[in-house]
């Protein structure tokens, strides 16, 4: 092996390294923040939900134009949509949703449901 092999071989690892401990940190940092859930129904925020206080499972049916509706379906750290009369039903195949910013759209509904992350700590930069 060349000295110029080696010396790529080094830079190589030790950006391996650097990213996998990026991505430890990473996950490290989400797993600290609190998980909120907003639900907004035509652009209005309808129910915000902390999803690191739900101890037990709950459901809320939300309805659209009269005679159309959303259930949705809330168990600690998770959401999602469970089932709606929508005529694709893709809300509902997209499944459950935990990490903040993933998010859970009903189009015919006009129904989005996101997860938000708020720090639970100060972070080190702020004074």
């Amino acid at each position: 092996m060349k000295k110029g092999d080696k010396i790529a071989a080094v830079l190589i690892i030790a950006l391996i390294v650097v990213s996998a401990i990026s991505v430890f940190l990473y996950k490290q940092h989400i797993k600290s923040s609190h998980h909120i859930a907003s639900i907004k129904q035509d652009g209005k925020v309808i129910k915000t939900i902390d999803l690191d206080t739900i101890k037990e499972k709950q459901e809320i049916k939300v309805p659209y134009n009269g005679n159309h509706f959303n259930i949705i379906e809330i168990l600690p750290g998770k959401i999602r949509i469970k089932d709606a009369d929508c005529p694709d039903k893709i809300c509902v195949k997209t499944g459950w949703i935990s990490e903040p910013g993933q998010s859970s759209v009903c189009l015919p509904h006009r129904l989005m449901i996101t997860i938000e992350g708020k720090n639970a700590k100060v972070d080190q930069i702020s004074s």
